[in-house]
């Protein structure tokens, strides 16, 4: 058996996208524990506290917008690893790698740092994703 049809393939990648969802949903219903996570400032933050502030509204609501595509990105991958093809899996496994791309270098221009929470994912994702091509066939 090739190893792009292997079994567990989706399986992993349904695991990944449980995880995607659990991050998806702590953005949406704790924004500021989300943007803590990311290593982001606080706009509102002073001292010990964390003053409301239009900024900081306006950096929440964004962070809950991420939490969305989060839990959209991981509820994907889940029903695309048990229920689709797996050339679409494959699609999805290529897009979320590069979606980490993306947010790493976003990290990395917002705070200077911190990309490598997002790549490290990038050859997880590269393999797998190379797997599911059947680049290894």
């Amino acid at each position: 058996m090739p190893i792009s049809q292997s079994p567990y393939l989706p399986r992993i990648i349904g695991g990944f996208g449980v995880m995607a969802v659990g991050l998806g949903i702590n953005a949406l219903f704790n924004p500021r524990g989300a943007i803590a996570l990311f290593q982001f400032p606080h706009p509102g933050a002073r001292a010990s506290t964390i003053e409301e502030t239009p900024e900081g509204h306006l950096v929440e609501s964004v962070m809950m917008l991420e939490g969305a595509r989060t839990v959209a990105l991981g509820t994907s991958l889940i029903a695309t690893s048990y229920f689709g093809s797996r050339k679409a899996l494959a699609v999805m496994v290529w897009t979320s790698t590069l979606v980490a791309v993306t947010d790493g270098f976003i990290s990395r221009r917002q705070i200077g740092g911190g990309e490598w929470n997002h790549w490290m994912f990038v050859p997880v994702g590269a393999v797998i994703g190379g797997l599911l091509s059947g680049f290894a066939d």
